[in-house]
Parts: structure tokens; sequence; C-alpha cells
């Protein structure tokens, strides 16, 4: 046991780096995660207008009415110059004129006599509020001259459009065909699709750098001094290895079921967790490869940044993959990334699926495993070769 015992003498010098990442993922995903939980509902905007009456009859007077159940109306009477300030210091959201012969024209069935022909309109910004209220006029004019056409009398019309009823309509996805487990929350969800580049991050920048200083030229000769066999070398650094990646991943998921709402429950949550361990699995493997060609830390710590974040922007890291275009989704299907972040989707719903398209997703991130291995045995046997040479 000499040599596990000297793989976690030289993991404590490599520790920082990953408390580092701990902290830094752990202060950053608590408020992202928080966020994506928020409810976000429609709510009624109310605006400050200036209106002007120039008509002053009994219809146009409704029609201000209507607009002062919700909008705060200016009442002071303000010169161009006095309006255009107040405008453009937001003090007044939207101008509006009721022209003169509104209330002959607001209940015509003519074509011909549009929307423009009752108001004169101004703002200084197009935005959602200004869009909002064109529609509320155009569709007030509409109510009242339908109101007309079916047989009304102008002021019965008004009365109709300015008591239109409010409808409250309740949006219902249908989970038929999605997985969908009320345990597996959006918090969970969030937390393990931010947890692949954590998982790269940490596992690269502190298993790479230790494999690269056990395997280095004075650990091999060290051992070839020693009684302990190129076997037993290889079994208990590969031991220690898988130890220190099971320790990395139980601390990631210990800490997000403290923080986000208790343990992993349901079957969506337990195959997330599971989805995530074959993933740090991949990591682990991957680390073992590129530790083969002893590249210097600090190249390491590139490898890790370059394909945690790349992974995490092109395959869906720090965004559903139902935001990402069909071209790039489809080009990302290479990477390992993809199918850990497309079976997170598929659990919390966000992409529709069955539990097979799960476990295919699981089990393809088993053969970029398998893969990394193979080729971590071909390139160990080539180096053996060239050294025996």
């Amino acid at each position: 046991m000499q040599v596990f015992k000297l793989f976690f003498k030289v993991t404590r010098s490599k520790i920082g780096i990953g408390i580092l990442y701990t902290v830094i993922f752990f202060a950053i995903c608590f408020p992202m995660v928080n966020a994506s939980e928020e409810k976000i509902d429609f709510e009624d905007t109310s605006l400050s207008l200036y209106v002007r009456d120039e008509d002053q009859t009994e219809a146009s007077k409704a029609l201000v009415a209507d607009l002062a159940k919700k909008h705060k109306i200016t009442d002071k009477q303000l010169s161009n110059q006095e309006l255009m300030d107040r405008m453009y210091y937001n003090v007044i959201d939207y101008s509006l004129v009721i022209t003169k012969g509104y209330s002959d024209r607001i209940g015509s069935t003519d074509k011909e006599v549009l929307k423009e022909d009752l108001f004169e309109e101004f703002h200084l910004r197009d935005s959602y509020s200004s869009a909002m209220m064109g529609v509320y006029l155009q569709e007030y004019v509409r109510n009242v001259r339908l109101n007309v056409a079916m047989g009304d009398d102008l002021m019965t019309s008004v009365k109709k459009a300015s008591e239109r009823p409010a409808l409250d309509i309740e949006v219902v996805q249908d989970k038929q065909d999605e997985l969908y487990d009320e345990s597996f929350t959006p918090k969970f969800a969030w937390f393990f699709r931010l947890l692949m580049y954590i998982l790269i991050a940490v596992i690269m920048s502190m298993l790479g750098p230790i494999l690269i200083t056990m395997n280095g030229e004075d650990r091999r000769k060290r051992i070839e001094c020693s009684r302990t066999t190129v076997s037993s070398y290889v079994t208990q650094v590969f031991f220690a290895s898988a130890v220190l990646v099971l320790v990395i991943w139980l601390i990631f998921l210990g800490g997000g079921a403290v923080m986000y709402g208790g343990m992993y429950t349901g079957t969506s949550s337990l195959l997330a967790v599971l989805n995530s361990f074959v993933f740090a699995l991949f990591v682990a493997m991957f680390t073992i490869f590129i530790s083969t060609f002893r590249p210097p830390d600090v190249v390491m710590s590139m490898v890790a940044q370059v394909l945690g974040l790349g992974m995490s922007f092109l395959c869906g890291g720090f965004m559903p993959q139902s935001m990402l275009g069909e071209g790039l989704r489809t080009v990302t299907k290479v990477l390992p990334g993809f199918w850990y972040e497309r079976a997170n989707d598929l659990l919390c719903g966000d992409q529709k699926g069955s539990m097979g398209d799960v476990w295919f997703c699981i089990l393809v991130e088993v053969g970029f495993v398998i893969l990394f291995l193979i080729l971590t045995i071909l390139m160990s046997g080539r180096k053996k070769t060239q050294r025996a040479k």
C-alpha cells in the first residue's frame, strides 16, 4: 500500500485547486439555480399617459375613463416642449390625442375609417408598453364597431367595450410523452446541468497533475529498484485514482443535496445521479489518457478549461439543448457532454423522450469510457515498447 499512500501524499499539494473550484462552483450555482425556479407570470403594466380630449363628447370621455382604470393620466395641459421634456425623462410614457369628430367616426363600419382617423399617438421609443397601447386602442375600436354592427347604439357599444370580460386561461403542459417526476425539481435539473463543467475542471485539474507526477521517470526508476512490481504499482494507482474521483463526485452530490432541497429520491433523480457518475468516470478515463503524454500542469489545466467550457457552451451545460440550433446539436453528438446533457433534459422534461432514450444516452457515455480505456492501454503499450528499444 506504499504506492497508494504516496498517491494521496501527492494529492495534498493539489487539494487547493479543488477547494477553489468547489467554492466558486457553489457560489455561482446557488443563485443561478434559485433564479431558475422563480415563477415568472405576466403582469399588468400601468403607464403614465398624457391624454388630450379634443372631442369632449360622452364617447370620448368614456374612453378616457376606461384608460384611467389601469393607467395614470396626467390632467395638466402641457405645451409641446413640456410634453417632449417629460417623455424624454420617462415621466410620461405615451401621448394620446382624441381628435375632434371622434364620436362620429368611432361607430362607423366603413373600412376606410381607420384607427389613425380617431387618434394621434406619440411615443419617443418603441417598447412593449407602446405596442400594448397600440393593441389596446385597436381592440377597443373593433369592439365598439362590432357592437354597433350587431345593433347596439353608440353608448351601449362603448359601455360593452369598456366592460370586456377578463379571461383567466390555465395553460397545461401535456406530460404524456415526457418523463415527469415531481421529486426531480427544476433546482436539481439545473444543478446536474451545471455539474458537467465542474466535474471536468476539478477532476482534470487534480487527477491529471497527480498522475503525471506518479508516472514520471524518477518514480518509474524507483519502482524498478524496489520490490513493488509494475502490476502492483499500476493497480494501486488505479484504485487510488478511483477513490479520489469518487470522493470528488460525492462532495458535489452531497453539496447539491444540502443546498437544493434534500436527498435524491424518485426515478428521475436517481437516474440523474447515475448519469453524473458515468460522466465522472469518462472525465477520469480521459484524464488518465491525457496524462500518458505527461504534459505540464499548465497544459493540463488549459485542456480542462477548454474541454469544460467548450462542452458546456456547445452541448447545453449553461442552457437547455432546446435553445441550441439544430445544426449545432447534430455536430456535438460526437461529444460525450451532448449525451450527458440530453439525458438531463429528458429527465426534467425539456426534451420529449422515453426511459429508453435516457438509458441510451448513459450507454453512449459508457462507450466513451471504454473507448478512452482502450486508447490508454494502447498508448501505454506503445510507450513500453519504445522504452524497451
